[in-house]
């Protein structure tokens, strides 16, 4: 162990039934009940990390809420029990589980082998509870099926076949309880195969993938946010952070022992009564989980000084509009599952936060505040979703703006000498987090006049926090502290001078040999279906987001339409906004010659005037700007020599501004596609400049779970190149 660091993770690796009992103990016994804890690790080991997954219902130790009138008691989440295989039973071994609401670490390498037999546990719902227009006559939704995204890798979506049995990252699956009942046979909401009590996977990490953080949730349409809203999230690691960043003054990789993972968490607990929801009203008990949460449960911001916000806001009652009375309730926003933790940084270099938003629909709007100084503090951003930035020297502070956009107020960093960073620096004060998304900082004790790098004073602290947001029309997220941090960084800086050195994968994966250039290694010639076509020159997809239904506010859904090097929509490829059809792939594509990754622009446009957040499976994109000068990482076309400076699985939407009365007076704030063409709505299209790099069946949707599962989500294929040849093979047989 390295004093004055944070433990090594080898001391929380998990590889056997007794290294998990072992690891749990150690740190139980090692940290105080108020300090932040490490999520558990389970670490792959000789190439693969195998294990069994059980979804069940617990309650969740770390929160402690006491109803009015009553006792305190443990709120029931749902969580992951998992244990390494072989497994007998489908049950894990007395104490050689581990089971932490916060989440585990599944530690993994490039090249290795994820393998998990997932087994549905959970209870069934109450049907009054789960009610969604995606479940025509509510048939199966409240058996509660479960099954497993991992999101952000860019991994097969592999679907079983009759010599493979196990899935990929395959989405069109549901696992039933079969002591919830057997499901009703449905078209319109079963997406894919039904199986009962478990499933396996198996998925291949490339050798040329990122190394970076990502996370897996379930991925049930129309029970996505109630199971995440529970607790049913971990996150996953991809090689190490030194793989991409090194300390600036000695050229040496960042410590792994000074890496932090930050897995945010929120849960909603009603004192009881009765609730709104979607079917109607019903009666809760005392201390119940709200799992299709209600944004308004308590008030955005303190009702006055006297209100401490410490990891949780108070329910209010809302019965005055219509809504539920939350009062004598709690929502409490966790840090790997504890509330307003505290965080003891004492490594003289700084720390590396990993941050993930494992919330259904919360977005968070966080800031380190200096608790003296009472200012937000500079950190180095390092990374986005999985991906370490890359920069150009050149990169100017407008383009640095722009590549943050709505995710990061971007500052100027303390003056630093260029000679000592491979790619530029990025400094940001302020993080918006929307759901899904995960961000990687560089957090050391900075001067609060200047931001540079400096020794804290003896009690030196500050506040992790959100401090609200407010979605447009949309909801209103609260502000609430979330940690303590004490700064103890005395002695001497070994490694860090000014920042941290990041050789990016937004870079690398560019690359000739990199994950969004190369030869997709499983893919083969096959001839193209019917419907299945790549873009013709010039063309692009534009997605559109509103409402199916313009008078009800629950009909999530996309739209969709091919346009034209004039900026034309193409005859015959607009379709309405429409929920989700799992029958329906609305993109079908096909890889490059050769079975390359093939490149496509998509235009996003927000027709809501309350936020969305866009998000796509399997890939990364980059956003561009045609007025970007060229050689920029916004340019329009890509320099494979700078990379994607910022990569990103998830990006957020304006809001649009309507000029005529009736989209806020009758059209539940929403414009329709005709309103945007014809000018009546202003909304300026977000576009994108998107890498495909793996064949099969996936979706874009909003990450906003309560979006997604309301219908705000598409299918998407990709499928092998005819041509296996030179790319002047397939421009010749073209039909353009």
């Amino acid at each position: 162990m390295f004093v004055g660091r944070l433990h090594k993770p080898s001391m929380r690796s998990l590889t056997s039934a007794a290294a998990v009992l072992a690891g749990l103990t150690c740190a139980d016994t090692a940290a105080r009940a108020h300090d932040l804890v490490e999520p558990t690790v389970l670490r792959s080991k000789h190439g693969v990390l195998d294990l069994l997954m059980i979804a069940k219902a617990k309650p969740v130790s770390t929160i402690s809420y006491t109803p009015p009138g009553g006792s305190p008691m443990n709120p029931t989440g749902w969580v992951y029990e998992i244990c390494p295989r072989p497994a007998s039973d489908l049950k894990c071994p007395a104490g050689a589980a581990v089971s932490d609401y916060g989440g585990v670490r599944l530690a993994l390498q490039k090249g290795d082998t994820l393998k998990i037999r997932l087994v549905n546990q959970l209870p069934q719902l109450d049907p009054a509870k789960v009610n969604h227009n995606t479940d025509p006559g509510q048939a199966n939704l409240f058996r509660n099926p479960t099954n497993l995204h991992t999101h952000g890798l860019i991994v097969e979506p592999r679907a079983p076949t009759l010599s493979d049995q196990t899935f990929g990252d395959y989405v069109f699956v549901q696992i039933y309880n079969s002591a919830n009942g057997m499901p009703v046979p449905q078209t319109t909401h079963q997406h894919g195969s039904n199986k009962m009590n478990y499933a396996d996977y198996r998925i291949e990490i490339p050798r040329n993938h990122p190394s970076g953080q990502f996370w897996f949730h379930p991925h049930i349409h129309g029970l996505s946010l109630n199971q995440v809203s529970e607790g049913l999230a971990g996150i996953i690691s991809v090689g190490e952070v030194s793989d991409y960043a090194h300390g600036d003054a000695r050229d040496t990789p960042f410590p792994e022992a000074s890496v932090r993972h930050l897995v945010l968490k929120d849960m909603q607990v009603a004192a009881g009564g009765t609730v709104q929801f979607d079917s109607g009203p019903a009666a809760v008990q005392p201390g119940e989980v709200i799992n299709q949460q209600d944004p308004g449960f308590c008030a955005q911001f303190p009702a006055d000084s006297s209100e401490v916000r410490q990891g949780s806001c108070p329910g209010v009652d809302n019965t005055a509009d219509e809504g539920s009375n939350f009062s004598g309730g709690n929502w409490f926003f966790t840090v790997n599952g504890r509330t307003f933790p505290t965080i003891k940084m004492t490594d003289p270099d700084g720390e590396v936060w990993r941050l993930t938003n494992a919330s259904g629909s919360l977005s968070y709007n966080l800031q380190l505040t200096d608790d003296e100084a009472q200012k937000p503090m500079v950190m180095q951003l390092i990374s986005v979703d999985g991906v370490s930035v890359n920069l150009p020297q050149d990169t100017t502070m407008d383009t640095m703006v722009r590549l943050g956009g709505a995710r990061f107020r971007v500052v100027p960093c303390p003056p630093l000498p260029s000679s000592r960073f491979h790619s530029k620096p990025v400094c940001v004060t302020q993080i918006v987090m929307m759901p899904s998304s995960r961000t990687e900082v560089f957090v050391t004790y900075r001067d609060p006049a200047t931001g540079a790098i400096a020794s804290p004073g003896r009690s030196a602290s500050a506040t992790f926090k959100m401090v609200g947001l407010t979605m447009g029309s949309g909801d209103q997220w609260p502000a609430v502290d979330l940690a303590k941090v004490n700064f103890h960084q005395h002695g001497w800086r070994n490694h860090i001078s000014y920042g941290l050195d990041i050789r990016g994968d937004a870079l690398s994966t560019m690359q000739p040999s990199g994950i969004l250039d190369a030869k997709v290694p499983y893919a083969s010639a096959t001839p193209l279906r019917d419907g299945c076509r790549p873009l013709p020159a010039g063309h692009r997809r534009r997605i559109f987001f509103g409402l199916a239904d313009l008078t009800d506010d629950g009909t999530f859904g996309l739209g969709y339409e091919e346009v034209d090097q004039n900026g034309n929509p193409v005859p015959g490829t607009q379709l309405p906004v429409s929920q989700f059809d799992p029958a329906q792939n609305i993109v079908c594509l096909p890889l490059a010659a050769g079975q390359r990754p093939v490149h496509e622009t998509w235009e996003l446009v927000q027709l809501s005037t309350e936020n969305h957040n866009f998000h796509i499976h399997q890939t990364r994109f980059r956003t561009i700007n045609s007025k970007a000068a060229e050689n920029t990482p916004l340019s329009v076309s890509l320099n494979r020599s700078i990379g994607g400076g910022m990569l990103q699985d998830n990006v957020p939407l304006g809001v649009a501004t309507p000029n005529v009365p009736e989209v806020m007076d009758a059209q539940s704030g929403v414009c329709s596609i005709e309103q945007w063409r014809n000018g009546q709505c202003t909304s300026k299209p977000v576009v994108l400049d998107i890498p495909f790099s793996q064949v099969g069946e996936f979706v874009y949707h909003c990450h906003i779970l309560e979006h997604e599962d309301g219908g705000m989500m598409a299918k998407i294929k990709v499928v092998p190149s005819p041509y296996s040849g030179n790319p002047w093979e397939a421009m010749n047989q073209m039909p353009w």
